[in-house]
């Protein structure tokens, strides 16, 4: 359910969308919170990542993507940087740069993701 306090202005229960897989990476779910239709601002999505799962290298042309985790520990590659990316932590991918995530621990690794501009 979407309410509408004022123009334009969208608040999203996270309860009325349901997780799907995601359309490029096999094994991922998502669930979209916030779309270009709801919001010129930003688009918002939770992402699940299986223990073993990989989200492929890609990159976003025109968005910055940022990345809260929410549970979970996974390996972020940024460009050629590779780090350890675990609950708590939150990053900035900047617009074009190529990154990839992948789940190596026992648990769910779970991910807010926040694209500004919002994707179409």
């Amino acid at each position: 359910m979407t309410l509408e306090p004022g123009p334009g202005v969208p608040i999203v229960d996270e309860t009325s969308s349901d997780w799907k897989p995601h359309p490029r990476f096999a094994g991922i779910l998502m669930k979209q919170l916030l779309t270009s239709a709801e919001s010129p601002n930003a688009s918002v999505s939770r992402v699940r990542v299986p223990p073993g799962s990989i989200i492929g290298w890609h990159h976003h042309d025109g968005q910055v993507e940022t990345v809260y985790v929410l549970a979970g520990q996974s390996t972020l590659t940024l460009g050629e940087w590779v780090v350890p990316f675990s609950s708590g932590q939150i990053v900035a991918i900047p617009a074009e740069l190529g990154h990839t995530l992948s789940n190596d621990g026992p648990e769910t690794v779970e991910l807010l993701c926040v694209f500004t501009p919002p994707l179409v």
